[in-house]
């Protein structure tokens, strides 16, 4: 395997779980987003922002692989150690976006329910 060939797996791989990921938990932030925010459109850009923060920071990193290795054995290993690296950059960002999205949840002022 070469290693253009190899960063160009790195890079796909990172982008394919990071992308994959956001597209599962998405719906699910925008509904939190909408009730935060308290409209469509500030949801929205809350949702855009927090996509290109866990799919562009892992992206970011990946593309800051540079493989040294000589042979296939050690290009394998040295790419599984640059993706959970990258992975690791994304659940940073996830955790992130995490803690952000709670501290609003629990301090943001809500309006009274109606009985």
């Amino acid at each position: 395997m070469n290693t253009i060939l190899a960063f160009v797996i790195e890079v796909v791989i990172t982008f394919t779980i990071c992308a994959l990921t956001f597209r599962y938990i998405r719906p699910f932030l925008k509904r939190i987003l909408v009730d935060l925010c308290g409209t469509e459109e500030r949801a929205q850009f809350w949702t855009v922002f927090s996509n290109i923060l866990l799919v562009g920071l892992p992206l970011l990193i990946s593309l800051m692989y540079q493989p040294k290795a000589v042979n296939a054995e050690e290009l394998f290993f040295e790419l599984t150690r640059r993706t959970s690296g990258n992975l690791f950059g994304f659940m940073f960002a996830l955790i992130g976006v995490g803690f952000i999205v709670s501290f609003f949840a629990l301090f943001a002022p809500r309006p009274k329910e109606s009985k």
